[in-house]
């Protein structure tokens, strides 16, 4: 097992191996794409030698001056100089024998211009002959031949002018119509003009091949620079890719690695605190497994050696302090129910005669006065309010009376269902639906029966009482672990959160005087725990309340 420095030094170690990979494969790239840029700078060139080479020769094929011809030279010589050092590259790219092909267009096409430039010095010192023999034939002829010779000379221009078939053909009809083949001057006027026109028709073979040899060349020059702008396409993608590549592995590789390197790290400081917390609250249930040989393996044994102490020690404690809470609850419970005992009995004597005397009268008086009468409801209200005192004295003698219990093995759904059947009928059930809600093969409970039914009446009085028509109670039970659960739920208005803790009190109650003493789950919780159970609540205010009363299964 690696020590945590160790593990710490490998993570850096592997980040700068990682990043020296990186470094390399990123260099290598961009090497690579340096000289491809400087590829697709050299063909940037050819292409605007090819264009300067293009636009002179428009400009030479035009005006057919020297300055035109010497600035198309320069260019094409500018055109091989720029070729001939990428030699190996250009072949590479369009291929060697598209490579020789170029080269040769190029000196095919300076040729041509040699063989056009040529036809304009011949073509200029024919059409000068020309002006010239015709200026000298105007000078020989007179009157009406003159007259004939100028319309000639006219239709002359227009063919140096517009060089078309129908322009030299108006100007032969012309010459025939106006002189004989015997003016032997005339005639070889037309004839020089003749092989003008012949000039001018192979000048315009030669512009047109000329013209396909620049677009033979440009071809190659755009082919040229579109594979080399797609191959430094093509290595700026495989650089990214590259790149992409490396810095996902390295993320990747690192993320894992530092997941791995924190996990066994942060993984038993996190038992060590979660452990630590069970411990604050008491909880020395859970060691912790140690693995490994490192720093914090021997930490987490002596944790373990820690807790092991402790345990016995708060275990000690425990029940030292357990023997003094039941000796101090017992203490508590007898004196409570002593002074209870006393207060009982006192009120028994001194309030039950008087009470016992009170009902007697006022029931005898009620007989005697006939429903009609204005006394009767009077008597009637003194003759149920006397009764309540009389039931409130006996409830508060029952709870100061020690609870005994004669338990017997019973199924909890036996004082359920007896109990609810014996309050459905009443008025108090009016408007409220009362479901029952029995598990079958329920285990059985060691209870007194009489015990058991007088909670199941508390609770569902209470439950009663806590609705307001239309409304719905649910009783049901069901086995939890080692207990037997009855739950009593309603739809009442809830117990509001400040007294939740305060409901199994003597005497505490949030119903009207009429509704009860708020005896009645104090007794219920007292017999309760007179079983060993409990009772367990929770309420939403608005939604309902639900009691689980808790009872240990027979054993």
């Amino acid at each position: 097992m690696m020590k945590i420095r160790d593990k710490l030094y490998f993570a850096f170690a592997l980040y700068i191996i990682l990043a020296a990979i990186l470094g390399f494969f990123s260099y290598k790239e961009f090497r690579d794409l340096g000289t491809r840029l400087s590829s697709v700078e050299t063909a940037d060139d050819i292409s605007k030698n090819v264009l300067e080479v293009r636009r002179y020769e428009k400009n030479y094929l035009l005006y057919k001056d020297e300055a035109n011809r010497n600035e198309l030279q320069k260019y094409i010589s500018a055109l091989k100089e720029t070729i001939k050092p990428f030699k190996s590259e250009i072949s590479r790219e369009i291929g060697e024998n598209s490579y020789a092909m170029l080269l040769t267009a190029i000196a095919d096409y300076e040729e041509q211009v040699e063989t056009i430039s040529a036809d304009f010095k011949a073509e200029q010192e024919l059409e000068d002959t020309i002006r010239s023999s015709g200026r000298r034939i105007e000078k020989l002829l007179s009157g009406n031949e003159l007259l004939a010779f100028l319309v000639v000379r006219r239709y002359e221009k227009n063919v140096m002018l517009y060089r078309t078939v129908e322009d030299y053909q108006i100007f032969v009809r012309a010459v025939r119509a106006a002189f004989s083949p015997g003016k032997s001057a005339v005639n070889d006027y037309a004839s020089r003009v003749g092989m003008l026109y012949q000039i001018y028709d192979a000048q315009k073979a030669a512009n047109n091949q000329l013209i396909l040899m620049a677009h033979e060349i440009q071809n190659f020059a755009i082919k040229l620079s579109r594979q080399e702008r797609a191959d430094l396409e093509t290595a700026i993608k495989k650089s990214l890719t590259i790149l992409a590549t490396a810095w996902i592995l390295v993320v990747v590789v690192g993320v894992v690695v530092n997941i791995k390197l924190g996990a066994s790290i942060a993984t038993p400081i996190r038992t060590l605190e979660k452990i630590s917390q069970k411990l604050s609250q008491g909880d020395f249930s859970e060691e912790i497994a140690v693995k490994g040989h490192d720093e914090l393996s021997a930490l987490q044994a002596s944790f373990n050696f820690m807790e092991s102490k402790l345990k016995h020690t708060m275990t000690s404690l425990e029940t030292a302090v357990m023997h003094l809470e039941e000796k101090q609850a017992r203490l508590v419970e007898a004196e409570k129910l002593a002074l209870v005992g006393k207060l009982a009995a006192g009120i028994a004597h001194e309030i039950n005669n008087p009470l016992t005397s009170v009902l007697t009268f006022s029931n005898l008086m009620l007989e005697q006065c006939p429903p009609g009468d204005p006394r009767h409801e009077k008597l009637k209200l003194m003759a149920r309010e006397t009764n309540r005192a009389r039931t409130i004295v006996r409830q508060l003698l029952n709870f100061g009376r020690e609870i005994t219990i004669n338990p017997v093995k019973l199924n909890v759904n036996q004082p359920v269902r007896e109990i609810a059947d014996s309050l459905i009928a009443q008025d108090a059930f009016k408007g409220i639906e009362l479901e029952l809600r029995l598990a079958e093969k329920l285990p059985l409970v060691s209870a007194d029966p009489a015990q058991i039914g007088q909670v199941v009446m508390n609770m569902l009085l209470n439950a009663i009482h806590a609705v307001t028509p239309p409304g719905r109670i649910e009783v049901s039970t069901r086995r939890d672990g080692r207990f037997v659960d009855i739950i009593f739920s309603d739809s009442g208005e809830g117990i509001p959160e400040e007294n939740i803790h305060r409901i199994f009190d003597p005497f505490f109650t949030t119903k009207d005087s009429s509704k009860g003493t708020g005896l009645g789950l104090a007794v219920s919780y007292g017999i309760i725990k007179k079983h060993k159970g409990d009772i367990l609540v929770a309420s939403t205010v608005g939604k309902g309340t639900t009691f689980t009363v808790r009872l240990p299964v027979h054993e």
